[in-house]
C-alpha cells in the first residue's frame, strides 16, 4: 500500500508565515518515508481539495493508494468541524478508490502542551497568559481553558473574549512583577505580529510591571518531530 500524506494548514498571505511553512514542511518529510503535501485552507487560489486532487494525480496509477490527511489546527472551530470534512467528502467522492483517513486535528489530547510549558519555563516567576485565537464556536475555547489549566497559566484570545486587556487587568490586582504573554501560534503572520505591538501598549499602560512575549511554535524542530510521529503512526 502507498501511504500519501497531507498536512493543512490555515493559510496566510503574509511571507514569513508561508516560510515558517515551508521550514516545517522540510523538517517533517525529512522524517517521513512517504510522499508529504501541505496545502492551504484559505488565502490561495486552490481550494483544498483541489490541492490535494492535484497531488494525488502523480500516483494515481499506483494500486491500493492510502491517503491521510492531518490538520495542523489547534482548537475543533468551523474549520476542523465543518471546512475541512467537507473538503474531504468531495475528495472521497472524487477518488471513490483511494482510502482517506482523517487523523485528529495536531491540538487536540494536549499534544502541544510541552511546546508551550518550554517557552514558560524561561521565565519561571512571570504569570502565565495562553493568548489563542479564539472561537465563537461551542465547545472550541474549553479545550484551550483545559489546555491552559495544565499549564497553570490565564487565558486570553485574540478574536473573542476574554481580550489580552482584560486578562492582565485581572492579573494586575493581584501582586506581581512579570507577565509572559505565550501565543498559541503555529506561525508568525499578521496577528502573532498584532499581539507583539499589543503588548507594547500594555508595557507603556502598566510601566510598574515587565512584559515578556513568547513566540509561534511552529519552527521548534521538535514540533516537526512530534508531527512525523502523528504522520508514521
Amino acid at each position: 500500500m502507498q501511504r500519501l500524506s497531507v498536512v493543512v494548514v490555515h493559510g496566510s498571505y503574509s511571507d514569513i508565515y508561508r516560510q515558517e511553512f515551508n521550514l516545517l514542511l522540510e523538517r517533517v518529510r525529512a522524517r517521513v518515508e512517504n510522499p508529504v503535501c501541505g496545502v492551504y485552507l484559505e488565502c490561495t487560489d486552490k481550494s483544498m481539495a483541489a490541492a490535494i486532487a492535484e497531488f494525488l494525480q502523480s500516483y494515481l496509477e499506483q494500486p491500493d493508494l492510502q491517503l491521510q490527511i492531518l490538520p495542523l489546527f489547534l482548537s475543533p472551530g468551523v474549520h476542523v468541524r465543518e471546512d475541512i470534512p467537507e473538503a474531504i467528502a468531495q475528495l472521497r467522492e472524487q477518488f471513490p478508490n483511494i482510502t482517506v483517513q482523517t487523523l485528529p486535528y495536531l491540538g487536540q489530547d494536549g499534544l502541544l502542551a510541552p511546546f508551550l510549558e518550554r517557552q514558560f519555563e524561561k521565565r519561571p516567576e512571570a504569570k502565565r497568559i495562553l493568548l489563542a485565537h479564539g472561537s465563537s464556536r461551542s465547545g472550541a475555547n474549553p479545550q484551550i481553558e483545559t489546555l491552559a489549566a495544565s499549564l497553570n497559566a490565564n487565558t486570553a484570545y485574540w478574536s473573542t473574549e476574554p481580550a489580552l486587556q482584560e486578562t492582565v487587568a485581572l492579573l494586575t490586582k493581584e501582586p506581581l512583577n512579570t507577565i509572559f504573554v505565550v501565543p498559541y501560534f503555529l506561525f508568525s503572520g499578521r496577528i502573532p505580529a498584532a499581539i507583539a505591538e499589543q503588548l507594547k501598549e500594555l508595557q507603556q499602560a502598566y510601566s510598574r510591571l515587565q512584559f515578556y512575549l513568547g513566540k509561534p511554535f511552529g519552527t521548534q524542530s521538535d514540533c516537526a518531530v512530534a508531527i512525523a510521529e502523528l504522520l508514521n503512526s
